[in-house]
């Protein structure tokens, strides 16, 4: 029969977050088997019964080619059988596939005393194979109060005299189950999200015509309200408390939305999902780095730049694979370039956010190699020392934070941490040339405004056919 749509007041705020953001910006591989095509990609179908303390599991893979794979076995896994036997390789764990399907039985136990149970990597896994779409169909059989809820919408649900009938599918195949002896009830937030609550409530509080305005074929995490399991956040399921914090539950999940849809990179470098989905959430995170990160981008981007910065993330049909694709799009708010994310990586500190071109630099026609020019707050910034050298002015960097320059008549010192500059020894100060800084220090070298290069050097620098020109 059709399930019924019922929640709770707790999300109405959540959901109204989570859409209107969203709204405006709009199985890692095992190690190769043996002899068969890379990126082969199947679909798989699982049927579960539970019975008093168990799980028996039939698990069929279709369309396979007729090759050697090696298998992942569950750990929890016990009994595991396959139609010819006489094709499994059980030291190597391998199995020969002659009919295109790969078919195998296997049992998992539980206690049945538990009020509620949670199953993670629980599936046969098949090496060299893409499993593009997974359905899981579940008969329940041993309390009939019970529910399930999973890492996926749920397509179907029954209710017969001596049997609970589920469905769920999802695209690939993390797939979390989830057991508990009390009931759950099933709805979706704003039509896309599934939500499992363990508390009864109105059903008419859900606003059921909001959209969250990205393409449908994005994964929406699953979330599950209640009381009786560990709170869980992974790709496809979070588990949390249903007193949590409306803010820290649309955090969790808009980054865990992320790294199911857009991120695709090393392990390592997807803590930027977790800045990123502060900026769509306007919740930055406790974390001191992530936060600086977090008011860097804020502070150096207009609301209209970050709202194209995110729905380019947001509504790219590829997934993201690493930090320097992040700066990509980050450069191209500027039509220039940036480092940005990278940096932060290597150098495990938050530096400026700052913008350059690579566009050549020349000093009375010689060109200068390995030098970029800077952009910060509209206004470029140029390598100081090459450019200087290049005029016949004697460099000297007196300290990590002072710079010397000469050309015989005429002396100059520049401080990183002071307000003031000295020409021949006088002082002048830093607010007389804008109200921006002239020279700034990036990596152990100072860059100087282009009008402070004028007003104070009487150098001149254009700006011709992509190319700059400096005499």
């Amino acid at each position: 029969m059709p399930i019924k749509h019922k929640t709770r007041s707790l999300f109405i705020i959540i959901l109204s977050l989570i859409i209107i953001i969203l709204a405006a910006f709009q199985w890692t591989k095992l190690k190769e088997g043996t002899d068969q095509d890379d990126h082969l990609s199947v679909k798989q179908q699982i049927e579960i019964v539970h019975d008093s303390g168990k799980l028996k599991i039939k698990q069929t893979l279709q369309n396979l080619k007729n090759h050697t794979y090696l298998l992942k076995l569950p750990e929890a896994g016990v009994n595991f059988t396959f139609p010819h036997m006489e094709f499994w390789d059980e030291t190597n764990k391998s199995i020969a596939v002659r009919d295109n399907t790969l078919t195998v039985e296997y049992e998992i136990n539980t206690n049945p005393d538990n009020q509620a149970f949670l199953l993670e990597n629980w599936m046969v896994q098949i090496s060299g194979v893409e499993i593009v779409n997974t359905i899981v169909k579940i008969s329940e059989l041993t309390n009939m109060a019970g529910s399930w809820a999973a890492g996926a919408p749920m397509t179907y649900h029954e209710v017969l005299d001596q049997l609970q009938y589920y469905v769920f599918e999802r695209k690939g195949v993390d797939i979390p189950l989830y057991w508990q002896k009390a009931p759950l009830f099933y709805t979706y937030i704003g039509e896309k999200i599934p939500l499992y609550t363990d508390r009864k409530t109105d059903q008419n509080l859900l606003t059921s015509s909001i959209d969250l305005g990205l393409k449908h074929d994005k994964e929406f995490p699953a979330v599950i309200l209640t009381e009786q399991i560990n709170p869980l956040q992974s790709v496809s399921l979070i588990i949390e408390n249903p007193e949590i914090d409306q803010n820290v539950l649309s955090s969790i999940w808009v980054e865990q939305f992320l790294l199911s849809n857009s991120w695709a990179g090393k392990d390592e470098e997807k803590w930027v999902m977790n800045i990123l989905a502060g900026i769509i959430t306007e919740q930055p995170s406790t974390d001191e780095v992530k936060a600086q990160i977090y008011a860097e981008l804020k502070n150096k981007l207009s609301n209209n730049e970050i709202s194209i910065f995110i729905s380019s993330i947001l509504q790219s049909d590829q997934k993201i694979t690493s930090l320097a694709e992040i700066d990509q799009l980050l450069g191209r708010l500027k039509g220039l370039k940036t480092s940005f994310f990278q940096d932060i990586a290597i150098e495990q500190t938050v530096s400026p956010l700052y913008f350059f071109t690579d566009e050549p630099i020349y000093v009375r026609n010689h060109k200068l190699e390995n030098y970029r020019v800077y952009w910060m707050d509209d206004v470029y910034y140029f390598p100081i020392r090459p450019i200087i050298e290049n005029l016949n002015y004697q460099f000297e960097q007196i300290s990590e934070d002072e710079i010397f320059i000469t050309n015989g008549k005429t002396t100059f010192r520049f401080y990183d941490n002071k307000d003031f500059f000295l020409i021949n020894e006088e002082q002048y100060g830093l607010l007389t040339m804008r109200e921006k800084l002239p020279y700034l220090k990036i990596n152990n070298e100072f860059y100087i405004q282009k009008e402070f290069f004028r007003k104070v050097f009487r150098i001149e620098i254009n700006h011709q056919n992509n190319q700059f020109f400096i005499r």
